[in-house]
């Protein structure tokens, strides 16, 4: 049976496996991938095209859990993180995360969240946590930039609340981007899930990452610093991912596939 996963790296600071899935439904207009194809902590400075110009193989279920086991006894494995494109597009995400939970690991699941309700039945409520993106909370400016129906967004939100419903670990996770998802609509992401979740929710305000297709900067430091005081007047747990703040830490393996041309 074959998988999505066109691409696994290894980072030794903490043990863990990136483990990347080669589709998506949604069309981001700023998605890392039209500019990084493969993990870009591997090829930081190095513009190799996205999806739709390069081809790639991906495993099937059984080289999926052969590759696993090998990683966990050579090099020990503590984590997992399952992203882009959008893993639950992937048919056998169920039994991925099935093998990955038997050897242990803490799994992250990186999502849109747009299926998540159909997935929902086999997410472990253990050791497992779901961050899910909120791209913009208007209508019209999700559609523009996901290339989705304004209506597709209460979808995701509505899915958002299943995973708090259904006591899963979640964390949300939106992206400055100025000009487009600005400080004002970061705030007001922050202040949408504190009156529908609580306050306790953690928030993760990304860096945009320029792509070269569309007319957005990279958000300066202080903008993002804004972005989280004024998100951290709904929300308890607001915390800054970007270039400023977040400095490389150990080795990065590439794992599958063994190289790259």
């Amino acid at each position: 049976m074959k998988t999505l996963v066109y691409h696994i790296t290894y980072y030794d600071y903490d043990k863990s496996l990136y483990i990347q899935f080669a589709r998506c439904n949604f069309g981001c207009l700023g998605c890392i991938r039209k500019r990084y194809l493969w993990d870009h902590h591997i090829y930081k400075d190095s513009d190799v095209g996205g999806f739709e110009v390069q081809r790639f193989n991906t495993l099937s279920l059984e080289e999926f859990v052969e590759i696993i086991e090998k990683v966990y006894v050579e090099k020990g494995l503590k984590k997992a993180v399952l992203g882009g494109g959008e893993p639950t597009v992937d048919p056998t995400l169920c039994r991925i995360i099935d093998s990955l939970y038997s050897y242990g690991l803490e799994i992250v699941v990186l999502t849109n969240g747009f299926l998540m309700d159909r997935v929902i039945g086999c997410i472990p409520r253990n050791n497992l946590v779901i961050e899910l993106s909120i791209k913009s909370i208007h209508p019209e400016k999700f559609s523009i930039y996901t290339g989705r129906r304004c209506e597709d967004l209460q979808v995701v939100l509505r899915n958002l609340e299943l995973v708090y419903s259904n006591n899963i670990d979640l964390v949300i996770e939106t992206i400055l981007i100025p000009g487009f998802n600005d400080i004002d609509d970061v705030e007001l992401i922050a202040k949408y899930i504190a009156s529908r979740l609580g306050n306790d929710i953690p928030l993760i305000i990304d860096e945009y990452v320029p792509i070269p297709s569309t007319p957005w900067r990279k958000p300066t430091l202080e903008e993002l610093v804004e972005a989280k005081i004024r998100a951290e007047k709904y929300l308890r747990k607001v915390v800054i991912r970007s270039s400023y703040t977040m400095k490389p830490l150990g080795n990065v393996y590439q794992i599958y596939p063994k190289t790259i041309e």
